[in-house]
Parts: structure tokens; C-alpha cells; sequence
């Protein structure tokens, strides 16, 4: 049977030609009911609702994969896939050097005193030199939430300025580029002391919410909180108050509870926040490298019915 692709995801027409070596049939989602039957999608490229219900509610669906644009999948229907026993692919690692140079932008925009310098333009304000006061990268220690391919990428760049970095995973094994690395359920006391906490976590239950008014409260002057891993990781208005309150000194932030940030959230108005639209994973090449992605398993698939990379477990959720 000829795998039949449905591609969600918005994709210019020229990069459809990548799949015709493949034997494959591709589909837009104005064809589903025109000239393709839903139920016989098999792959599908992206994900949203309208067009996944369509493949899901069909008769005697054939989906049998579903290729996820994003490294977070938690906004998919996992439990129904798994019932179905269909394949869930992400594209993590993709974006890993995209969101880790966006990191250290963040970071030397505050350890630079870049925001300071922004701050002063428009009141065309010269400092005097006891004033400016930056830090050095080497001055802070770096604890990141999560020690994927993300998460590695960001320690590798913080440790070439010769920074110490701290990764907390699940198990605590340890990963290139971490000074040490430590389980998520099992924190020391030296981690409290950190200057500087990114997230990169995956959302599930053991990392919805995470980051509330507890985990806070172990800080009396955190430096920067910087997270562009899940936007539901966070308590907003835990760290709205932790900020208020001196206890983080500043924050970056590119993912939210709610997307997009409300007109009304304080952090569109603290001259301590800087926020990013969900933006830090996004690149010029971005279509490319996801038909690249895609292609890299494709053949697998169509020769045996076999995934080779980035396949979700789907209990775990990513």
C-alpha cells in the first residue's frame, strides 16, 4: 500500500518535491473529502485540531505516524495515540542551537548590563564610570533544568566563556558539559545557591508548575530566571511576586502559561523582564530542517514500518 502524507504544517510548495522519491502521496488538508479519504491518511506532517480530527474521527483511520514540528508534545492527544498505536515523532534537537544562543543572549543582556544600557538611550543618559557596573560570565554558576540536547547545547556555550554549570535530569547521570548533574527529585542545598536557573524541562506531571511560590522561596537574590522550556512549568504569578519581592533579580522569558502573553500580564510592564514571543527555537531554514527531519525516518518507515529517531514515548510524554 502507498503510504499516503498529509502535511499539516504550513510548508512551501517547493519543498514538496522532497518526497517524491519516496513513493509517498502527498496531501494538503483542503484534499481531506476532495481528493484523498481521511481514513487513509497514514502520515501526517504537524498537528492541529481541525485537521486531526478529521484523521482521527475517520472510519477505519490508517494513521499509523504523526511527525511533530515542535520538542514539546504535550498539547496532543498522547493518551489517544497510544490507544491507537500510532507512532509520535518531535523535533527535538532542531531546535537546539537556535534557542541556546538565544539563552546566552538573554544572559549577557543582564550580566552585560545591556538592559541598563537600553534603560539610558531614551534618557539620553551617559553614565559616570562608577555607575556601570557589569558582571562577568565567569562570576555566576548556572543550574539548568533539563540536560537534553538543548539543555547540553546551552552548557557547552556558558562553559567556553569558563562558567560553572550545574544539570539536573532525571536520574542524575551525568552528560558532557556539566560540572556535575543532579536528579530532579533529589536537589542539594548548593543549588539554591546558584546565580542563574534555566529551564528546559518537558511538561508532565512531575514539571507542571514546578517553578511556584516553594521553589522561590529557596532564593533570596537569584540573578536571572530564564525559561524557555514550557510555559505551564512556571506559576506566572509566583514569579511575578518572587520578582517583586527581590527574591529574582531578573527574568527572561520566551514561553507562557497562556499564549499569547495577555495585554494585561505584569511582565509586559517590568523593566526587569525581557519577553520573547516563543520565538528562541525559530530560524530562517526552519521548513528545511523539519523535511530533513522527517526524511531521515521516512524510508524506515515505508520499507518496514519502522521509526529510526526522535520517536516519543508516549507514556513519559516526550
Amino acid at each position: 500500500m502507498t503510504e499516503k502524507l498529509l502535511i499539516i504544517a504550513h510548508l512551501d510548495d517547493s519543498l514538496f518535491y522532497n518526497f517524491t522519491d519516496y513513493g509517498v502521496e502527498v496531501f494538503k488538508p483542503s484534499d481531506l473529502g476532495q481528493t484523498v479519504d481521511p481514513a487513509d491518511i497514514t502520515i501526517a506532517f504537524g498537528w492541529n485540531q481541525t485537521a486531526g480530527n478529521q484523521l482521527l474521527n475517520a472510519p477505519n483511520s490508517k494513521l499509523k505516524w504523526i511527525h511533530a514540528i515542535s520538542a514539546g508534545v504535550d498539547t496532543l492527544p498522547l493518551a489517544e495515540f497510544a490507544k491507537r498505536n500510532i507512532i509520535l515523532t518531535n523535533s527535538s534537537g532542531i531546535h537546539a542551537t537556535s534557542i541556546a544562543q538565544s539563552v546566552l543572549a538573554f544572559i549577557l543582556h543582564f550580566v552585560r548590563n545591556i538592559d541598563v544600557a537600553m534603560a539610558n538611550k531614551p534618557k539620553q543618559h551617559w553614565p559616570a564610570i562608577d555607575e556601570v557596573k557589569p558582571h562577568s560570565m565567569t562570576d555566576f554558576t548556572y543550574t539548568i533544568f533539563g540536560t537534553g540536547h538543548i539543555g547540553q547545547e546551552i552548557a557547552r556555550l556558558i562553559k567556553s566563556f569558563g562558567a560553572k554549570t550545574i544539570g539536573i535530569n532525571s536520574t542524575g547521570h551525568p552528560v558532557d558539559y556539566f560540572d556535575e548533574t543532579l536528579a530532579l527529585e533529589h536537589l542539594d542545598d548548593h543549588i539554591w545557591q546558584s546565580d542563574v536557573i534555566i529551564n528546559v524541562m518537558p511538561l508532565n506531571d512531575h514539571t507542571r508548575q514546578f517553578y511556584n511560590q516553594q521553589f522561590f522561596n529557596h532564593f533570596n537574590n537569584l540573578f536571572l530566571f530564564i525559561n524557555v522550556g514550557r510555559g505551564p512549568s512556571v506559576n506566572s504569578n509566583d514569579l511575578i511576586s518572587a520578582l517583586q519581592a527581590g527574591q529574582v533579580q531578573h527574568a527572561a522569558l520566551d514561553v507562557f502559561e497562556t499564549e499569547p502573553l495577555p495585554a494585561n500580564s505584569p511582565f509586559w510592564r517590568m523593566d526587569n523582564v525581557l519577553v520573547t514571543p516563543h520565538s528562541t527555537g525559530q530560524i530562517s531554514h526552519f521548513q528545511r530542517i523539519q523535511v530533513e527531519l522527517l526524511l531521515k525516518n521516512l524510508p524506515g518507515f515505508v520499507k518496514s514500518g519502522t521509526i529510526s529517531q526522535n520517536q516519543v514515548n508516549l507514556d513519559k510524554g516526550y
